[in-house]
């Protein structure tokens, strides 16, 4: 589904102090800090002292598209996923962010939810307004039901893909096609681009810090954006394999 002429302007408008000031109220006051050691409850508490200074920056960054490289750093915690961990796919990474990018990938994710439902297929349903990821179940039921009924010549495949490490796997050139398929603009290109391939990382274990490094790929949980980033991917990757089956290759 393509979006309006209207709702790109309203994509596209330059974005206001209210915004940014919902962005932070929306925040979950005691988020575990990133590197600059501060939670979201900081702001909070203090946006008259703060307030203007932190929306000069959000807006600086709107303006020029430049993000200034220790804003984008982040550290990386590894969640065990089962009780006793053997093997690092038992693990979870998780970005603990900065504060002032959170600020600034939150506002932008205030002006992308509402025209995600028209960028989105509805075979997707996770992470979008007005769905249930619970509709797919009941899909999938209905389809299987159908396939064990279906007679004659001709029958159906299902196709079911698992997605290890699904978010540590994107490709951050593929992401922006992605954006770009979807009708983004190149200046929201820009913003995205910035805030997903700059990051300098470093892992957190133990109470100890490692070397930095910079990733090559992937999306950082922790990070606002990175759902919804990953919803249009899919959406992509969608298409991709329908124009395949229409072309019967």
């Amino acid at each position: 589904m393509n979006l309006t002429d209207g709702e790109f302007e309203r994509l596209s408008i330059p974005f206001v102090e209210d915004e940014i000031v919902q962005a932070v109220r929306q925040m979950g006051s005691y988020k575990a800090p990133g590197p600059d050691g501060y939670q979201p409850v900081f702001y909070q508490r203090c946006w008259e002292e703060v307030g203007a200074s932190v929306t000069r920056f959000v807006l600086e960054f709107f303006q020029t598209g430049v993000l200034l490289q220790v804003t984008n750093d982040a550290l990386v915690v590894l969640i065990p996923k089962v009780v006793s961990p053997e093997k690092i796919q038992q693990l979870r990474p998780i970005s603990l962010c900065n504060v002032l990018f959170k600020i600034i990938t939150k506002t932008m994710v205030g002006r992308m939810k509402p025209v995600m439902t028209k960028l989105i297929g509805p075979a997707q349903s996770s992470f979008i307004l007005g769905r249930l990821s619970t509709d797919n179940i009941v899909i999938v039921q209905e389809a299987v039901h159908s396939m064990r009924r279906k007679k004659g010549k001709r029958g159906w495949m299902l196709l079911k893909l698992d997605l290890e490490k699904a978010y540590d796997r994107v490709r951050w050139d593929f992401l922006e096609d992605s954006l770009r398929a979807a009708g983004f603009s190149e200046t929201w290109i820009t913003w995205v681009m910035q805030c997903v391939s700059g990051p300098s990382i470093r892992l957190l274990r133990n109470g100890e810090k490692t070397e930095p490094f910079k990733p090559l790929r992937g999306l950082r949980q922790g990070d606002p954006m990175s759902l919804y980033l990953f919803v249009l991917c899919m959406e992509r990757l969608c298409h991709l394999v329908e124009q395949e089956v229409a072309m019967k290759n």
